[in-house]
């Protein structure tokens, strides 16, 4: 009987000794995942005045595409006057 005992406890000792290392191996991958995850939001974060600036840029480009309209129109009508009175 007491063999049996000996028997379970080795048994339940071995399966929470590897139900620690399971852990554990889980806990070094959430840790890798979470290193890599704040290496990208670094990254990002270096990136996001480059993209700022590139926001800007395109917003002014509209800007000035929508000045070209009215000059395209403007020189229009001085380079053919006559095409307003017919």
């Amino acid at each position: 009987m007491l063999r049996v005992i000996l028997f379970l406890q080795i048994a339940l000792l071995g399966l929470f000794i590897g139900a620690g290392y399971f852990v554990y191996q889980e806990l070094l991958l959430i840790s890798s995942e979470v290193d890599n995850a704040l290496q990208v939001i670094s990254e990002i974060q270096a990136l996001l005045p480059k993209l700022e600036s590139a926001i800007d840029t395109v917003n002014n480009l509209e800007e000035v595409f929508q000045n070209l309209s009215g000059i395209s129109e403007i020189l229009s009508l001085l380079l053919d006057p006559l095409q307003s009175n017919s």
